[in-house]
């Protein structure tokens, strides 16, 4: 296919960037405001916190609501928030 090199590298950076995420929740000292797990701290759309729940990365809002990682944001707003942390 003709194209298939450019899905092949998008592939790979979405896994890098989701492990990357992975990571730093797993290494943060910072403890979730409503759920009893580590989180990372973000600032995107009305997200305030990012954790892993039941293996999944997940986002929670300012009321306390849970979001999956791409109800509103896509690769290039995961980067960014792996950019600010």
């Amino acid at each position: 296919m003709k194209y298939q090199e450019l899905k092949q590298a998008h592939d790979n950076l979405e896994l890098e960037v989701l492990l990357a995420l992975r990571n730093e929740i797993e290494n943060s000292e910072i403890q979730s405001q409503t759920v009893d797990t580590k989180c990372v701290k973000v600032n995107v759309f009305d997200y305030v916190e990012l954790v892993i729940i039941h293996g999944e990365l997940t986002f929670i809002d300012s009321r306390g609501l849970h979001y999956g990682i791409y109800t509103e944001c896509n690769l290039e707003d995961l980067i960014d928030i792996l950019m600010t942390l």
